[in-house]
């Protein structure tokens, strides 16, 4: 009898093991199975994302700015930034440009004199002489590009013949159409005006 019982304990345990290894194998191979399906979801999103990046590259690399232009903006950058501090004065805040030279000043190097601005290593320079007007151009739409190339024209001169011009702001009432007409207005020293008159020739009143 107790042989029986032996026999019959040792055949459920038997049994109780095979299943609970088929229950173990059959979760196991699951478990399996979701991590390879998560393995090729996260291959297969790596692979678009690394798609993606080489395709944004590929635009960015389209879209890259030309290095002519892109030393041009540096400059202009660099030319900015000195603007913002004295050339005397490095430390120093610019307060404004010499009307002679178009160079930064601080307060302690820049005067002046009317509605001129002057450094003071100029002053002499200013007082010294006599100066006319040589030409005066309307700041309209026909004319947008002509201040431009009066300040290359005035700081070419100052740079290579030590000539200096002033460049002033002038202003107009016109009563007729009751508006406020902008002049840009050149002056010169009376000794160079029949010079820069003629260096000045091609640019219309």
């Amino acid at each position: 009898m107790e042989s029986n019982l032996l026999i019959i304990l040792v055949t459920v345990l038997i049994i109780f093991i095979m299943v609970l290894i088929g229950l173990l194998a059959y979760f196991g191979h699951r478990f399996l199975k979701v991590k390879e399906l998560e393995a090729a979801k996260n291959i297969s999103a790596y692979k678009s994302m690394a798609t993606q990046k080489d395709s944004n590259v590929q635009q960015i690399e389209k879209r890259k700015i030309n290095p002519e232009l892109m030393s041009a903006l540096r400059a202009k950058k660099e030319e900015v930034e000195q603007s913002l501090y004295c050339v005397d004065h490095p430390d120093e805040f610019a307060k404004g440009k010499c009307a002679i030279s178009l160079e930064p000043y601080c307060e302690h190097c820049l005067t002046k004199q009317g509605d001129v601005k002057i450094s003071r290593k100029y002053l002499d320079l200013y007082l010294d002489n006599d100066w006319v007007e040589v030409l005066m151009v309307p700041n309209d739409a026909h004319n947008s590009d002509v201040k431009e190339r009066i300040l290359k024209m005035k700081k070419s001169m100052w740079d290579s013949q030590s000539l200096p011009l002033i460049i002033q702001e002038h202003y107009k009432i016109n009563v007729q159409d009751d508006e406020i007409e902008e002049y840009t207005v050149i002056l010169s020293r009376v000794d160079d005006e029949k010079y820069v008159k003629k260096e000045l020739s091609h640019i219309k009143e």
